[in-house]
C-alpha cells in the first residue's frame, strides 16, 4: 500500500509493464461466438472472438499486475500515461523521431482510459479527478502504463445519504 501524499510533493510513480489496449464494446449477442466451435465460425466471427479474448486477457493481466504492485487508486490526483509502441512497419528513422512524443492517432485516449477503468473497477463512480492523462509513442516492442500520484486538488466531502422517510 502507498502512503498518503504530503502537500506539494509528487509521491509515487508506478510502472505497469503491460502494453495498453483499447476498450472493446461487448454485447449480449457476442456470447454466441464462444458457443460455436472455432473451425465453424466465419472469418469475421473468428476475428471478433479473438479481439474479445485479447481484451479479456488484457483486463485479467492488468488487474493482476496492479494487485501485485499493491496499487491503491485514489478518488483524485491520479495521473496515467499510456506508452504505446511504434508500429513495426515504421522505419527506424521515423520510430526514433516519434519516440516519447505525444500519440495523436488511434487508439484514442478515451478508449484506453475506459479499458483501464473497466479492468480495475467494477464501478468507477468514485473517481472524481485525474491530475492528467496522456498517451505517448515509444520505440520499444512493448508498451507500458505509468501511474503517478499527486496531491488532491480539491477537497472531497462525504455526500449525505438521501433516506426515504
Amino acid at each position: 500500500m502507498r502512503n498518503l501524499p504530503q502537500k506539494g510533493i509528487l509521491t509515487n510513480k508506478i510502472i505497469i509493464n503491460i502494453t495498453p489496449e483499447t476498450w472493446v464494446r461487448v454485447t449480449a449477442n457476442d456470447r454466441i461466438f464462444f458457443r460455436i466451435p472455432r473451425d465453424k465460425l466465419y472469418p469475421s466471427g473468428l476475428k471478433r472472438l479473438l479481439r474479445i479474448e485479447k481484451y479479456n486477457n488484457y483486463k485479467v493481466n492488468l488487474l493482476a499486475a496492479t494487485k501485485e504492485k499493491r496499487l491503491d487508486i485514489p478518488s483524485q490526483g491520479l495521473g496515467v500515461t499510456f506508452f504505446i509502441p511504434c508500429p513495426k512497419t515504421w522505419s527506424k528513422k521515423k520510430k526514433k523521431r516519434y519516440h516519447n512524443t505525444l500519440h495523436q492517432s488511434r487508439p484514442d485516449l478515451k478508449n484506453l482510459l475506459q479499458a483501464w477503468e473497466d479492468a480495475l473497477f467494477s464501478e468507477d463512480k468514485y473517481i472524481a479527478h485525474y491530475s492528467y492523462l496522456c498517451k505517448k509513442w515509444v520505440d520499444y516492442p512493448t508498451g507500458w502504463i505509468e501511474v503517478t500520484f499527486s496531491d488532491p486538488s480539491f477537497e472531497a466531502i462525504e455526500m449525505p445519504s438521501i433516506g426515504v422517510k
